[in-house]
Formats: C-alpha cells, structure tokens, sequence
C-alpha cells in the first residue's frame, strides 16, 4: 500500500485583529471587516507607524471569556504560565490551546508521538527593547529569566510543559513564510512518521518602534500618503496600494496521520495535502516569478494534483507594488488558461500583515472557507492593478461557494518562497 503524502487538520486557533478566537474570526472573515485601525504614534515617529491591525482584546480577557471549549484543568495551566508570558507570547499560548481543545485529543494518547512546530522564531522585539533600557539604566536590574526568553525555544518549551508534548520539537524561521515553512515541517514529520500527532503554532512578530522605522525607511510599509480612513489602508492588488499595513496574530494547527485521527474517532476538519518552499539566490527584498512559481507547481506535484482542481488561490499578496504584481504573474503563469476560472483572495486586507504567522491564519482561513461554503472579500479593492486584470480576485462582498482545493502563497525577505495545498477533510 502506498504511503499517504497528506496530514488531516484536527484542530484550528487563531488570534489576530479581525478574531480573538475561531467563531470571532471566521464570522468577521465571511463578512470582509477589516481590523485595521490608527493611533498616533510616539513622538518623532511619521504617522503611517500607527496604523496597525492588532488584537482587539487582551489575553486575560480572551482566555476568560472568549474560548469556552478548554477544559478548567488546561485552562489553569495556561493561566498561570501567562502571568509570566510576554503578550505576544500569550497570544500564542491561547492559539495553541484552542487549536488543542479543539482538537479533542484522548488523554491516554502517546505523549512521545506528539510533536510541535513553532513556526518562526522568538520575535519579542518589544521585550529585547525593555532589557536594553534596563541594562543602560542598571546592569543589575535584568533579570535572570531573559536568559531563558530570549532563545527561539522558549515558546517551543512553555507548549511542551503547558499540553505534554514529549515529541519531536522544534522552531523553524522564514520571515513572512514562516508560517508555511512550519506547517511543510509539521506535515513531513507526520508523513514520514516522526510523530503521530504535530502542533504547529505561529507567533506574534512582535516590533518594536526601532522595526517599525526600519521597515517604513525600507519603503515597506503602507499609509504613507493618508493614515485614515485606516480600515481601507490595507488594499492588496489594488492601485492605490503602496505597502503593507502590520498586523499581530498567532494561530495554530493541529497535524496528524489520518490513521492515528481514524483510530481515535476524530472527524477531520480539512486535509492538508502537500507544500513546497524554495530559495531563489536572493538575501535581498525583491521577489521572484521564477520562485513562486515553482513552489506552486511543486506543491501541486507533491500531492498529485493538477492546476484545473484549484478552486481558490490564497495569494501572499502583502499591498506592495511590487510584490503585487509579481505574483499576480506568477498565478497567471501557472494557472495559464484557466487564470480567469480561479478565485484569487488576500486575508491580508482585513488582518494587516502578521509576517511570520500571516499564513498560518491565512492556512485557518482556507480551511475555514472549505467548512463553511465561502470565498472571503478582498477588501479596498476597488481598482485593481492591470497586472491582475485576467485574476478572478474576490469582491467586496463574500462569494457562496465552497472551495475544495486551496493553494495558498506566502514569501519571505530573503528569496523565500513557499506554497501549501489545503483540501476537503476527505
């Protein structure tokens, strides 16, 4: 018998501006509501800084009020490892708990063949800031438990201790990829039988102003012109684009074999079939066509499909220029004929960019749209760019319709690229 290439999708959280939780984040998403907002930022700094898609919600209040399907037991264990957690840290505590209650995995399960997967590494820039004011200050005022936070493992530990995960773990990079770049990590581990179950969690990158400043000097960021009306800043393949709005968000994932979830009696909530990433000779910022469309067509390869079973194209599409329109041809490239057949959305018009964790909430986001029958808006999208013009993009309003096959891009700084293929439960 020939070995399955695919892991089911058990369980799902999410954090972000738009959902402080899956039912929050699936119903803002179904109505295209935009989660970005502005607030002046600290002195010397140019307003675009300020306008941001974060959490609307605090941590406390989420775990307290917000994620009802954690048991009391989990719920004072999580509790108590965020009273010590930063706040991005904790935002990804409540995703990944969420994601395992979800889940509803047995207690008697093989705690040695359950694995986890930080998808991104240690991002707490505010936090490095805070040391670097107090050593500056005094020395002797850091405190001893930096040494401990400020390693990649860190998040990787505090999930093993919080749910008893005694698998395979480990954290991997990728910058705005990273997300992507865990869940093909946490696949392969399952496929090739390293664990049986595989919790993949994707951070908050946190910036700090210092970030922040560097990546509106690169010409990165967005809302350089006007800051408001700030829900519309965010305009993925739209002509009035001129960079990405940031956004903070953590989500998470549970992976497991299809066997292990059919023994236990899970039902699955989505299948993710196959993923690809590829470098393409670049430390720089620049895109590449070439690249993207190579892990496209190697994600589809891998799991033994071909471009005329893509319902929708969840598409990288971060609201830069040139990255827009970069992958506008890269899509066009691959899809050839049938380009105008596909819907080709961006979750990044309503959630901002969340860099390292944005496509493991856009991952959530597909496997959301296959359950509940919908292509999300592209929100702002008003004249798109005439790169797009042969794309199906999504309009305005959500399109009833239920995507079985969803490929979905994310590239990073650094020549980057990466696709993953999420289908039907099967």
């Amino acid at each position: 018998m020939s070995r399955d290439s695919s892991a089911v999708i058990t369980g799902l959280g999410v954090q972000c501006a738009i959902g402080c939780g899956l039912s929050e984040f699936t119903g803002a998403l179904r109505d295209g509501l935009p989660g970005v907002t502005f607030r002046h930022p600290d002195d010397g700094l140019p307003p675009a800084v300020g306008v941001t898609a974060i959490p609307h919600s605090s941590p406390r209040d989420v775990l307290d009020t917000r994620l009802t399907g954690i048991g009391p037991e989990l719920r004072e264990r999580t509790r108590s490892l965020m009273r010590r957690a930063t706040r991005s840290k904790q935002y990804a505590l409540l995703a990944a708990v969420e994601a395992w209650s979800h889940a509803g995995l047995p207690a008697d399960r093989d705690t040695t063949r359950t694995g986890v997967v930080i998808a991104g590494g240690n991002q707490a820039h505010e936090l490095y800031l805070d040391m670097g004011r107090r050593f500056r200050d005094s020395p002797s005022y850091v405190r001893p438990s930096y040494a401990v936070e400020l390693w990649d493992t860190d998040l990787l530990g505090t999930v093993s201790e919080l749910l008893g995960c005694l698998g395979e773990g480990l954290s991997t990079g990728g910058a705005s990829a990273a997300g992507n770049v865990g869940l093909i990590t946490g696949l392969r581990m399952v496929r090739d039988g390293y664990a049986d179950v595989c919790l993949v969690v994707a951070p908050v990158t946190e910036l700090s102003p210092v970030e922040r400043m560097a990546l509106f000097n690169l010409g990165a960021l967005g809302a350089k012109a006007s800051q408001e009306p700030a829900p519309e800043r965010s305009r993925p393949f739209d002509s009035q684009h001129d960079g990405f709005i940031y956004g903070e968000g953590a989500a998470a994932l549970l992976l497991e074999s299809r066997e292990h979830a059919g023994l236990r009696g899970a039902r699955p909530l989505a299948t993710l079939l196959g993923g690809a990433s590829a470098l393409h000779g670049s430390r720089l910022t620049t895109p590449s066509i070439d690249g993207e469309v190579r892990v496209m067509r190697q994600a589809l390869a891998e799991a033994g499909r071909d471009v005329g079973e893509i319902d929708l194209v969840s598409a990288h599409a971060t609201s830069t220029p040139l990255g827009d329109a970069t992958e506008a041809e890269a899509i066009r490239t691959v899809f050839g004929e049938r380009t105008g057949e596909v819907w080709v959305n961006s979750a990044k018009s309503l959630i901002g960019h969340c860099l390292g964790a944005a496509s493991a909430i856009e991952a959530v986001a597909a496997v959301q749209q296959i359950r509940h029958g919908f292509i999300h808006p592209n929100a702002n999208l008003q004249n798109p760019i005439p790169e797009a013009a042969p794309l199906r993009l999504a309009p305005a309003t959500a399109v009833d319709t239920r995507p079985r096959l969803v490929l979905s891009n994310a590239f990073g700084f650094s020549g980057i690229n990466t696709s993953v293929l999420l289908g039907e439960a099967g």
